[in-house]
Order: structure tokens, then C-alpha cells, then sequence
């Protein structure tokens, strides 16, 4: 085999350049910047020389090894000595090994004038490299391309030992090199493997490296690239399809695809498998017979297929196939064979709306189902209309879809029609009625009227379209579902009174004629009134029977004609309980007298129960006050141990009439029976003693606080200022100042002993010196000021010596006692 050589390196004054070549090597010229450094070196990185590398280029391949000059004018450059082979030549060396012995193995080594080279490359036998397994592995995963391996030491072993594995057409594409990180992978062919200093992993953590532990082969593909699987059985294929395998995508497709046809008549193996055979080999002449046998294959397996497993098919494209029709008549007669099940509504209704959406599935898909639905719609059975009825209240595409495939015959009219269900649950049924008003299936559209609105109704829209005075079916179709709600509906059309008192008749026996009531329409009114009058449970007869009370109470408030019957009778009711009613404060006064104390009663009742429940209530207004107040229900909600202690304060507090003394026995009972009132509602306890100025409930609640009710502080810290300054401060509910306590031992002194600190010889008892007191011509609140004033900056007697006799005097007196103990009055010991 003839191989060129060449030497690249430093060119005095040009830089990197060719220094020399063998005369035939007529590319050198031109590729001497393929043979420079890929990118400047990285600082810090010095295990990258030497490296070998190779490529094809114009008919060539080129094998080089590249080693740092560290004789060059500059640093950074390189010397590289390549060989130049014929493309076609190399792609027939079965091992590098010969020609890397070829190489330069140094600087030193690297000679200054070459030739052409007669070689024989037979491959010489060495164990492969240790690595050889992770960089298949690598080399068939997916992912961005080239592949890295760490380390430039015996790079050049596995190469070869890679190189062993290819096949002549992959070696005319394969390329590899060094390279310092992605950004230098600019060159074409792009390099399928590069080394790298392992300083630079960090740089390549979107690519796949190799893993130099790997045992295993992770595909056929990979066990093809290191040797341990046959590479001809995929050859094979490839030449039965025309195709050559010259990249590791091709080989991994073909692998997938050789895998798929060997995996037995699976039916997504077998579709997987002609999808990569369409996209492999897209020329219908191309493998023409084994295409026709793979189409042979699935078509076999289609009778046995389902709904969901024709979805995937609609993409087929098939442009690499000559003869498909087969398939897709399996395809047509699959879909008119189909039972039409509700478990498969959603694979079907899918099917159905990509039928006749050229963005959602091909010609050849949609030609197949369509007419299979065609076929299947002409047989005499319901499955087909039952099902396109579920479909139209999930998707309104799918249902337009399935009737404008539907053939416009009067017998596939008729079943569609006789399959619509007693109620079709769709937000808007115009959405299914404009598809059957374009076909003219007036029949089939009074069905989905009669389905959808009430008679009166469906047959007004039904006229609207079905004018011809010769067909009569579509407005027959629209009263299918008539009943005695009609009877109703005509009342309120026609506003007779005979049809009044059918109506409540008809309500006794049927009382969900009065289910949709509003009662804005005083006919309304009068028709339940009527039917409770005649049934009193029929109050509960409309849907939303307290939005049509609150209907005929907003009349009444807005002064607009009321029907006095249906008043009286919901007096009756539960209905007169019009605590949530937002007209409430305005009523009272426009009820009927006889009925208003029933209206206030169950109001009452109703709303103590709102309350109760800790609801929002609105506060009572003076007439319902009474009621509440008056009401039975009061107490025993107020002692009811489920209702919220908060709740039944917010009761108390929402009645302004509520009497102190009522509410003082109610909170003995309630703190009786709630051992530890919370924070908060300690607090909303004092708020209401606080607002109510209940001075007789604050010291209760003081007198409970003293007896181990530490729960009332919080409370009693908010009515503080109905109680007096000792029970404050003995009781620890307020801090008084030093100043504070000394005004109210002043205070205390002077009432005690009114005429001085000299009564009843109390000075002197104490130790002190009378004549050291103010003369007697002042008053004795004066005398005990200026008394005291001394003894605060260290006249004696002290004040513990003051208060000792006292106490003696007065030993029942708690107030002297806690002045005793306080250390701002008496200092400490």
C-alpha cells in the first residue's frame, strides 16, 4: 500500500506550516492547519503530547501523530508528522497498528525529509484496549457528538482496537483527535472520538464519556463496535434495503430495526420497524420485495389490533412502500368491525377527529378510517349512534367530526336519532345542533332539542329551522320527552288561571314540575302557592327552593305585586326563616299582619342557628331583637357546650338589649362548665363587658379571677376601668405606678384616721415624735400628706413601723395588708 508522508511545524516567519512532504503527497499544502493544534493550550494542562489523530479528507486519509516543540521560537508550537493514504486503500487496513509504527515516536525522532512508503499493513494481533468496551458503550448512546475519552496515554491502542471493529464504509467517515474542549470540534468530518487531558473533564458535561470500567456491551450496537457481536447480519439488512452503514446512527437505527424484525409478529415492534425502514429507505423501488414482506407481516397482524393501537399509524407515511393498499384496506375493515365500546371513547373519539384533520393524521390514515366509519354506520345496530352521542358530551369535535363522516342517508338519520339519550349533558347544544342543521337532519337535531331544553323550548328553536309544513317528524322528535312540566310551561305562556290550579294539581303527584320555578313572574307565585296549599312539602319542590323565596321577598321589598296566597303559605313553612335573606330589615313592615309573627319566629330561630354555627350574621334589626330576645331558642343555644364559646359571645354581642343580670348567670354557667377560656376569647369576653360598661359583671369576673381564674386576666386587662384601683392592683389585672400606690396609701391613711397621723396616738405608737407633725389648724388630709412626704426621704417612723400599728388597729382591712407587702411602700428588709 502506498503511503505519502509529510512534516508539519514551525515555519520561520509564517508559523505553523508544511516543512516537507514526499512528492506525490500533493494535499499537504492544504491540510497543514488540520495538523496544528486544535486551540491554544489551556493553562495548567500538560499531559496532552504527543497525540495521534486521523481523518479523511478529498479522497484521503490522514494518520498523524503531533508532539509539543519546545525547540519552536514560541511556545505552544508543534510538530507533527503525518501520513497520507488513499481513502479507499485505508479503508481496507484492517489495523492501525503498522501505520502507527510508522510514526515519529518523538521530536527527536521526527525525520527533516520523507518519502513515499511501500507498506504492508497486515494486521498484526494484540489483546484490545481496556477501554475499548465503555467507548462502544459511549460511542452507541445517544447524545452530542464527539465522544471523550479522559487521558491521551494509549489512545492511540484503543483506536486501533476500535478501528479492528469497523467496516469499510464507517472507516471512510470515522475521524478522531485530541481536543482541549467543545469549542474547539469546529473541523469537518467532525471527530467521532477525542481524548483529552482529565484536567478538562469539567468541560465536556453535555457529551458522553467513556467509562473505562465498562464490562459490559449496553447494546448489540455496542457489542458490534468492541468486537463481540457480528456486524453482518446488520450488513445484511442494510444491502437488503440498498443502504451502505456508514455512520454509527445508521448502524444503531439498523441495529434497532434488525432487532424489531427478529422480535417475532409483535404489532408495535413490527410498526416501529416500518417506520425506520420508511425513514432508512425512502424510495418505494429501493428493497421493493423486502419491503412488501414487512408490509405483509404487520397487515397480518391488523385484524387483531384495536382502536388504540391504530392511533399511532396515522403518521404513517409509507413513501419508502410501493404496495400499502393492503394495509390500508385491514385498516378499513378493522374500524367497521369495532364495537364501539365506551372503554375505547377516548382512543375513538381521538381517531375520529384526526379522521378529517389533514394537520393531525396523513391521507392514506384518514381515507381508511373514514370509510370505515362509513361502513360501520350503514349496519343495522345501535353501537356506532351510541357511541357519537357519549362523544358529544366530551368532545364537540369528535362529534362533528363522526356526523359529518356519517353518510346523509334517512335510515342512518334514524338510528342516530333513536340512540340520543333522555338527557345530554353540554354546556352549549348549539355546538351539536349546527353540524346536524347542516346535513338537514332535522329529526336528529328536535332529538338533541328534547335532550336539552324544556319542551316549550325545544319545539321554539325546533320551529325555527323546521318550517316545512310537510314534515312533521323533527317537531315530534322535539316533544319526545314531553311531560307534565309542559302543562306548566303553558301556564306561564298562556297566564290562565285554569292552567293555575292544573298546575298545582299536577305538582301533588309530580312535584318536579315546580322544580325550576323563579317566582319573578307572578303566575309562578301563584302556582306554588297553590301547591302547598295543597301539599305543604312542596315548599321544598323547587330546585333552589330559598333563591325563589328570596326571589318573591326582593318583589315584596321593591313594592311589586306579590301573589298574598304564596305569603301565607310559606308562613308555614321552613321558608319563613328569612335570617339570610338581604331584604330582612325592610319586610316587616310589608308582611302580611296575620303571618309576620311566624315570619319573625322562624327568622329568629334561624338566625340563632347561623350564629351558632359561627357564622357572619347580619345584626338583628329592633322587631327580629325582640323576637331573639323573646325566643325560647335563645337559651339554649347560649348554654349548647357544641357551640363555640366565641360564637356565644358573638351572639350577646350582636343583641343590644341583652340584660346584665341575664348575662351575669349565663357566664356563671358558662365558666362552670369551660374550665380555661382561650386567649382570645378571654379577650372578646372583656371587649363585651367593656363596650356593655357591666361594672357588676366585671367584678364578677374579677371575684372569679381572685378564686384561681388566672383564663379571665386577658379579659379583665379590657374592662380594667370598671374596677376599682385596689381590686387592680391586688388582683395583678393593671401595674400601678409607685406613685399611684403611695396616692392610695394616702388616700387609705386619711380615711382611717381623719383627723392626722396623730390619732388615736398612731404616730407615736409607731415611734415617732408628735411634735415633728404639722400643727393641728391644718385639715387631717393635709397632715397625713406632709407625714407621709417626710417618711418617703427618711423620717421616722418608717412606713413598715407606720403600717404595723395600723394593721393592729384595723386587722380585717386587706387593702393595709397589701400595702404591707409591696416594697415601694415599705422598702425592703
Amino acid at each position: 500500500m502506498r503511503v505519502e508522508q509529510a512534516i508539519y511545524g514551525e515555519i520561520p516567519g509564517r508559523g505553523h506550516g508544511l516543512r516537507t512532504s514526499s512528492p506525490n503527497a500533493l494535499i499537504a499544502a492544504a491540510i497543514a492547519s488540520k495538523l496544528d493544534l486544535p486551540d491554544s493550550v489551556p493553562p495548567g494542562v500538560q499531559a496532552w503530547s504527543p497525540f495521534v489523530r486521523g481523518f479523511p479528507i478529498d479522497g484521503h486519509y490522514v494518520l498523524a501523530r503531533t508532539f509539543l516543540d519546545s525547540s519552536a521560537s514560541r511556545g505552544g508550537m508543534v510538530l507533527t508528522h503525518a501520513l497520507i493514504v488513499s481513502l479507499d486503500d485505508m479503508c481496507e487496513v484492517g489495523s492501525l497498528a503498522a501505520l502507527f509504527g510508522w510514526l515519529a515516536p518523538s521530536v527527536t525522532d521526527c525525520p527533516g525529509s520523507v518519502a513515499t512508503l511501500e507498506l504492508d499493513t497486515a494486521g498484526s494481533s494484540h489483546a484490545p484496549a481496556a477501554d475499548l468496551i465503555g467507548t462502544a458503550n459511549a460511542l452507541t448512546t445517544q447524545g452530542l457528538v464527539p465522544v471523550v475519552r479522559l487521558g491521551v496515554e494509549r489512545f492511540e491502542h484503543l483506536v486501533d482496537s476500535l478501528w479492528r471493529n469497523l467496516w469499510p464504509a464507517l472507516r471512510r467517515t470515522f475521524a478522531f483527535r485530541l481536543s482541549f474542549g467543545p469549542n474547539d470540534v469546529v473541523d469537518q468530518p467532525t471527530p467521532v472520538l477525542v481524548c483529552t487531558p482529565e484536567q478538562l473533564q469539567a468541560r465536556w458535561t453535555k457529551h458522553r464519556i467513556v467509562k473505562p470500567d465498562d464490562q459490559t456491551p449496553e447494546s448489540e450496537s455496542a457489542g458490534i463496535l468492541c468486537g463481540q457481536r457480528d456486524v453482518q447480519p446488520i450488513l445484511a439488512l442494510a444491502d437488503d434495503l440498498g443502504l451502505e452503514v456508514r455512520t454509527l446512527k445508521e448502524l444503531i437505527r439498523l441495529e434497532r430495526l434488525h432487532t424489531l424484525l427478529s422480535g417475532g409478529e409483535s404489532f408495535d415492534d413490527l410498526l416501529a420497524a416500518i417506520r425506520l425502514a420508511d425513514s432508512l429507505s425512502n424510495q418505494p423501488t429501493h428493497a421493493a420485495n423486502a419491503k412488501d414482506k414487512l408490509i405483509g407481516r404487520f397487515t397480518a397482524l391488523i385484524p387483531g389490533a384495536g382502536c388504540k393501537q391504530l392511533l399511532p399509524m396515522r403518521n404513517l407515511a409509507l413513501s419508502g412502500f410501493a404496495n400499502t393498499r393492503s394495509l390500508w384496506l385491514a385498516v378499513e375493515l378493522l374500524v367497521s368491525d369495532l364495537g364501539f365500546s365506551p372503554a375505547d371513547d377516548s382512543d375513538l373519539m381521538e381517531m375520529v377527529a384526526a379522521s378529517v384533520n389533514e394537520d393531525l393524521a396523513l391521507p392514506p390514515w384518514r381515507a381508511a378510517v373514514t370509510a370505515g366509519l362509513l361502513s360501520a354506520a350503514r349496519r343495522d345496530r345501535p353501537d356506532v349512534s351510541q357511541a357519537i352521542w357519549r362523544w358529544a358530551e366530551r368532545s364537540h369535535v369528535a362529534f362533528t367530526a363522526a356526523v359529518g363522516t356519517l353518510p346523509a342517508e334517512p335510515a342512518v338519520e334514524q338510528r342516530l336519532a333513536g340512540e340520543v339519550p333522555r338527557k345530554l349533558h353540554v354546556t352549549t347544544p348549539a355546538t351539536l345542533l349546527s353540524p346536524l342543521l347542516k346535513k338537514r337532519w332535522l329529526i336528529a337535531y328536535g332529538a338533541v332539542l328534547a335532550s336539552t331544553l324544556p319542551p316549550l323550548d325545544a319545539i321554539g328553536q325546533q320551529l325555527k329551522v323546521d318550517k316545512d309544513p310537510e314534515h312533521s317528524a323533527g317537531l315530534r322528535s322535539a316533544l319526545r320527552y314531553a311531560s307534565p312540566a309542559q302543562t306548566l310551561e303553558c301556564a306561564l305562556a298562556h297566564k290562565d288561571l285554569r292552567l293555575v290550579g292544573l298546575c298545582a294539581d299536577l305538582a301533588a303527584a309530580h312535584p318536579e314540575i315546580l322544580s325550576n320555578i323563579r317566582c319573578d313572574d307572578i303566575t309562578e307565585q301563584k302556582v306554588w302557592g297553590a301547591a302547598i296549599g295543597k301539599d305543604s312539602s312542596l315548599w321544598n319542590a323547587p330546585s333552589n327552593a330559598i333563591a325563589v323565596r328570596d326571589t318573591v321577598v326582593a318583589q315584596l321589598a321593591g313594592r311589586l305585586p306579590v301573589d298574598a296566597g304564596l305569603l301565607e303559605a310559606l308562613a308555614q313553612t321552613p321558608l319563613a326563616d328569612l335570617s339570610a335573606t338581604s331584604e330582612r330589615a325592610g319586610l316587616w313592615s310589608l308582611l302580611p299582619a296575620s303571618q309576620r309573627d311566624h315570619y319573625l319566629q322562624a327568622t329568629a330561630t334561624g338566625w340563632l342557628e347561623l350564629a351558632a354555627k359561627g357564622t357572619v350574621v347580619t345584626p338583628p334589626e329592633v322587631p327580629l331583637e325582640r323576637a331573639i330576645i323573646a325566643s325560647s331558642n335563645l337559651q339554649s343555644v347560649l348554654e349548647r357546650s357544641s357551640v363555640t364559646v366565641d360564637a356565644r359571645l358573638a351572639i350577646v354581642s350582636a343583641l343590644p338589649s341583652f340584660i346584665e343580670e341575664v348575662f351575669i348567670t349565663w357566664l356563671n354557667n358558662l365558666l362552670r362548665s369551660v374550665r380555661n377560656l382561650s386567649h382570645t376569647d378571654s379577650e372578646r369576653l372583656g371587649t363585651l363587658v367593656a363596650s356593655r360598661r357591666w361594672d357588676r359583671a366585671a367584678k364578677y369576673l374579677s371575684d372569679r379571677l381572685a378564686d384561681h381564674r388566672a383564663d379571665l386576666m386577658p379579659g379583665l386587662r379590657l374592662c380594667a376601668d370598671l374596677l376599682n384601683f385596689h381590686t387592680r392592683w391586688m388582683l395583678g389585672i393593671s401595674k400601678p405606678t409607685v406613685a399611684d400606690k403611695w396616692d392610695a396609701f394616702e388616700k387609705e391613711a386619711c380615711q382611717l384616721y381623719p383627723s392626722g397621723p396623730d390619732s388615736l396616738e398612731l404616730w407615736s405608737r409607731a415611734g415617732g415624735n408628735n411634735s415633728d407633725l404639722p400643727g393641728r389648724s391644718q385639715n387631717g388630709a393635709t397632715r397625713w400628706h406632709t407625714a407621709l412626704h417626710s417618711i418617703r426621704y427618711g423620717a421616722r417612723p418608717t412606713t413598715r413601723e407606720l403600717l404595723a400599728v395600723m394593721c393592729q388597729d384595723f386587722p380585717g382591712n386587706e387593702k393595709l395588708r397589701l400595702y404591707t407587702s409591696d416594697t415601694d411602700i415599705v422598702g425592703r428588709r
